[in-house]
């Protein structure tokens, strides 16, 4: 298990750049602005000021948020000798870049430029994985992974079973690096997640009216719901499972959620609350002066605050009200 004492140096940087994430107020002033230049002028007092000032179109606020977030990324690397706990929160771009490469080949069609750069295998490496070249260097559980989808598209010849292949390949890794890891907050973390996904996907799933096998198969790995529990509720009503999970610690989201998800037709409420919950579980690194809870709240800070910002910008260049667009807003780490 990895020490608090290893984490010192990191977590004295962490704690100098705790202060520059977005504050409530700046979000409110980003919100409020009239227009993408006001909100690019209000963002030009913080921290991504490089990142948008290098930007040729207020359109390709993509590619500003990635580069912040790499940035992050790099700087926390920096400060480690150990970059699991990093790796932790990058494992899933790569996952997602294989996703589109895989689907990309069975289109028969090149991958797209826009692939994304925050993960520790080079998209490079990953093309010349996709286009079956047998010395690409990507990491011999993503092969596996890989190849294992594209096995079973040419067996049932459905990209979907593509995403859910994968989908449990990451998690299958990210319980494995937890155990290796060590560290109870990162797997409290971990099930949190998956327990929270899962209920979600359960409900998608009663809405698609599908059976229970196809539950089965996209259920992840890593929570604390046993699939006996998904099994039992699948076949009874939400307002069923919003009760049997009345006294769990996800009894808030639940609630609140799925009581939207029913009265509305969209989940959008239900991921912000998941959302909001995850960060609650991080802001312990808030509270901690060092340790692997201050690295990792971070990192989960920064991308919480990257979704933050991707909201107001499609909001803002899409002419949305600010009503709608404060709805969908996460809550704030500091």
């Amino acid at each position: 298990m990895l020490r608090d004492e290893e984490f010192l140096y990191a977590s004295g940087r962490i704690k100098v750049l705790e202060n520059r994430l977005l504050s409530r107020s700046v979000i409110e002033r980003v919100l409020e602005a009239e227009n993408t230049e006001a909100v690019l002028r209000v963002l030009s007092e913080t921290d991504y000021a490089p990142e948008f000032e290098e930007l040729e179109s207020v359109y390709d606020f993509e590619k500003a948020l990635e580069n912040s977030m790499r940035k992050t990324l790099n700087t926390v690397k920096e400060s480690l000798k150990d970059h699991r706990i990093v790796r932790f929160f990058t494992l899933k771009y790569d996952y997602h870049n294989l996703k589109v490469i895989a689907k990309s080949r069975i289109l028969g069609v090149d991958a797209p430029e826009n692939l994304s750069n925050l993960g520790d295998v080079p998209v490079d490496e990953l093309i010349k994985l996709g286009k079956g070249e047998g010395d690409a260097a990507v990491p011999e559980t993503m092969k596996a992974a890989f190849e294992g989808a594209m096995r079973l598209f040419e067996e049932t010849r459905d990209p979907q079973q593509i995403d859910l292949f994968l989908d449990r390949a990451l998690y299958e890794e990210l319980v494995e690096l937890t155990k290796k890891i060590g560290h109870e907050f990162l797997k409290d973390y971990l099930a949190a997640s998956v327990d929270l996904i899962n209920i979600k996907t359960m409900v998608r799933l009663k809405y698609m009216e599908s059976d229970f096998r196809t539950l089965e198969k996209s259920l992840l790995p890593g929570g604390t719901i046993e699939p006996a529990f998904f099994e039992k509720y699948f076949q009874e009503p939400l307002q069923s499972l919003v009760e049997a999970l009345s006294s769990s610690r996800y009894s808030g989201v639940v609630k609140e959620g799925l009581e939207n998800w029913i009265s509305t037709g969209s989940p959008a409420a239900y991921e912000k609350l998941s959302d909001d919950f995850l960060l609650g579980i991080l802001k312990k690194g808030i509270y901690k002066p060092f340790g692997l809870e201050t690295v990792a709240g971070y990192i989960g800070a920064k991308e919480n605050e990257i979704k933050i910002l991707r909201v107001l910008m499609v909001g803002k260049i899409n002419g949305i009200s600010e009503d709608v667009i404060r709805e969908r807003l996460r809550d704030v780490y500091v």
